[in-house]
């Protein structure tokens, strides 16, 4: 496990080998936004715009303590994917509230949905399956 990153810090990088299965952590970072992009055995089903709010940037531009449930989070809107498949929806709520306490910038967030398994059924591992996914964004915020 390495993290690869540009010398101008427009790009980040980041792959795992996890149970047989690829990750390939990437972030893209642009003046104004960001671009999160989560592969899993090289997919990406499935993407979220994950817009900031002002209160979000403020606090974070001025060092503020902030208590992480009272940041307003806006949730994230599902661009492309399966509009039914509630795990997928929680990881990007999760992930967006790590960007509005870590980086917050109006993000696009794009991430394979497949590993998650069937989307309306509670499976042992998932939890475990959403920290990996948050603890390796943290690392390329």
């Amino acid at each position: 496990m390495s993290i690869i990153e540009d010398q101008t810090g427009f790009s980040k990088s980041l792959t795992l080998h996890n149970d047989k299965t690829e990750f390939f952590f990437h972030k893209l970072s642009l003046a104004d936004r960001q671009i999160i992009n989560v592969q899993i055995d090289g997919i990406m089903d499935t993407t979220f715009d994950i817009p900031m709010t002002t209160q979000a940037s403020i606090n974070y531009a001025s060092s503020m303590e902030i208590d992480g449930d009272t940041i307003g989070v806006p949730d994230p809107v599902l661009l492309i994917g399966d509009h039914a498949n509630m795990k997928i929806s929680i990881v990007a709520s999760q992930v967006a509230k790590l960007i509005a306490l870590q980086c917050p910038k109006h993000t696009c967030l794009s991430i394979g949905s497949k590993w998650f398994g069937n989307g309306n059924e509670v499976e042992e591992g998932d939890f475990e399956k959403l920290m990996f996914i948050v603890e390796n964004i943290k690392k390329v915020l």
